[in-house]
Formats: structure tokens, sequence, C-alpha cells
């Protein structure tokens, strides 16, 4: 690779990770391109991460380590690219690899088609277990899930509104396009890259996939996946209510107000469910919600749990489910 290459910067927010660390840098180190800076953000790390880091960072001048507070991940990515030097952007999970030949191929594809913003390609998934086999799937049984599009304007917004289309590290991304619209959102721990792809695509940025051999992204499952329901829920319901408010049109309201309602309906269901066992850790979710959401209806669920019993609250979610399922049906038939 000719010095004329442009830079990559490969984003590494870290936490708790150094087992995963050496073979997620190795990874960048077997790359077939190799104008690459690796930015590892430790975000408050408890374990040995630190070290780890500097070692890797001793063998090879390109990686670079920082540390943060713990901030959460959103937070150590938006931190990333303010120390970030190049031209593009790559998002890379610590306990994730991406194939060797992913960085030279998409940058090709950018070269080919000058006024393309992401370059995205494929997903593997594979088990701490056993890393010799890849699948499909996060599940590793089911078939496939992305999509496979190269376009912007309306049919992008219309799809990236209804679902995610990419894993964070799919995408190879031009650094400009975070100047012009914005960099993650550090309200959301969940859904951050769903809601960034989403407003890149309101924001008019032209996607285009390539499916090249050795370009996948490389993802490893094990234990340690989040079990937060109430906090995936919550800020799920926060990455639609921000996306709906940053695009008019029946088009999109239609797809994205059903996704509002179900996320609250989830929640009720959960709030409703833990009432029964832990009244106060109910009424603290609530209240939780109600101050992350801004959605009323959360608010008074804190003064229900409080003074009603679990009967009435109970029928009022239902209720209130009904009311909205009914204008939803007249207004977004």
């Amino acid at each position: 690779m000719n010095s004329e290459s442009p830079l990559i910067s490969v984003i590494i927010p870290v936490y708790n990770y150094a087992v995963f660390l050496p073979e997620t840098v190795g990874s960048l180190l077997a790359q077939t391109y190799s104008n690459w800076e690796c930015i590892i953000v430790d975000d408050g790390s408890t374990d040995n991460s630190k070290e780890i880091a500097q070692q890797l960072c001793a063998k090879d001048s390109r990686v670079n380590y920082f540390f943060q507070q713990n901030s959460g991940p959103t937070v150590a990515r938006n931190y990333g690219l303010k120390l970030a030097k190049g031209a593009f952007i790559q998002f890379l999970d610590a306990d994730d690899l991406l194939e060797h030949q992913k960085l030279e191929k998409q940058m090709v594809v950018f070269k080919e088609y000058s006024d393309c913003d992401i370059v995205y390609g494929g997903v593997k998934y594979f088990s701490s277990s056993d890393p010799t086999k890849f699948y499909d799937n996060i599940d590793l049984k089911s078939g496939s899930w992305m999509k496979n599009l190269s376009c912007s304007g309306e049919i992008m917004r219309l799809q990236l509104l209804k679902e995610n289309i990419m894993v964070i590290s799919s995408p190879l991304v031009r650094r400009s396009l975070f100047e012009r619209l914005g960099n993650m959102n550090e309200l959301l721990r969940f859904n951050e890259d769903w809601e960034l792809w989403a407003r890149f695509a309101i924001g008019n940025a032209k996607f285009r996939f390539d499916g090249s051999a050795g370009t996948n992204a490389l993802i490893r499952v094990h234990k340690s996946y989040s079990t937060d329901n109430f906090g995936m829920y919550m800020h799920g319901l926060k990455a639609c209510l921000l996306l709906n408010e940053s695009i008019n049109g029946y088009r999109y309201k239609k797809i994205l107000i059903p996704k509002i309602n179900y996320h609250k309906r989830i929640l009720d269901e959960q709030l409703i469910q833990l009432l029964r066992t832990d009244k106060e850790k109910a009424i603290k979710w609530s209240l939780n919600i109600s101050n992350f959401t801004k959605i009323k209806r959360y608010s008074v669920y804190v003064i229900l749990f409080k003074f009603f019993p679990v009967w009435f609250c109970y029928l009022y979610s239902r209720f209130v489910f009904i009311i909205h399922k009914l204008k939803n049906v007249i207004i977004y038939a």
C-alpha cells in the first residue's frame, strides 16, 4: 500500500475484554491494507486491559491507547472520533474481528464510487468455544439477516427506519459524514448504531454493499451479551423517538409509530410483571423510563404503582395500549 493511500482510523472501545484484545488487534495487523491507525479507548476497565493494550502499542506504532472514566461504549466511540486522524472510520468492538481484506477491498469500492459515503460488507458469527466455525446469525443456526443494499434517499430511509441492516463493524465510513451529520448519540447505550445509520440515511448518505470474499465482520458470540431487557427496550424506544422527531412524512411515521408503540407495550408488560414481585423496583424503573423518554404514561405508572393494586395497574396499562392501537389503526392503516 503506497503512501498516498488514505488513512483509516479504527476505533476500539474496550471494557474488561483484555482476554480478547490481542486477537482483535491481530485482525488489524493481518489486514492487506496497511495505512491505518488503531485507537483503543479503555472505558474504565478493571481488568488488565491497560497492560495488554500498552503491550500492543509497543509492538506496533499504529496502535494507540487512551483511557476514559467508565461512560459506556457510545461515549468511548465518540472519544475515539475526536482523536481520529483518518479520512475514513472503522468501528470494531474489542471482542470481534475483521477478515484480512476488509479495509483494502472496501477502499477500492470508495475509489470506484467517489460519491459513496458508506461501504459495508457481510457478517459472520462465531462462538468463543469453537472459533473455527462461522454462522450467518447470532443464534448460530438461522440464515442471514442483513440486507444487501446499494442506494440512498427514500429507499434507504424506509429500510433503515424499519430495521438495522448491518452490525456496527460492517461499514467503513467517510469521516466527513460524521462532520456533516453528527457522531453517535450519547444518550443511547443500546441501538446507538441503528440510530446513527438511520440518521445518516435521513441525511441522504449514499450506502453501498460489497460482498467480496475476505471482507466480513466477524462477531464473537459469548455469555457476556447484555441481559438488561429494560435497558435495551428503553433505549430502543428512545432511539425511535429521536428518529421520529427528525423526520416528517406519512410513510416514515407509518413505520416509526408502530415501532414506538411496540417498545412501549413490551416495557409495560415487563413493568407489570415486575410489579407482581418487586414493587419498589417497578416504581424505580417506571421513574427511569419516564425521566429518560419524557413519556407521560410512565410518570402516571409511578403514582399507580405506589397507591393502587396490581390488577388495577394491569387494566390501566391494557386500556392505554388498546386506545393507542385503535388510534394507530385509524391513522396509519
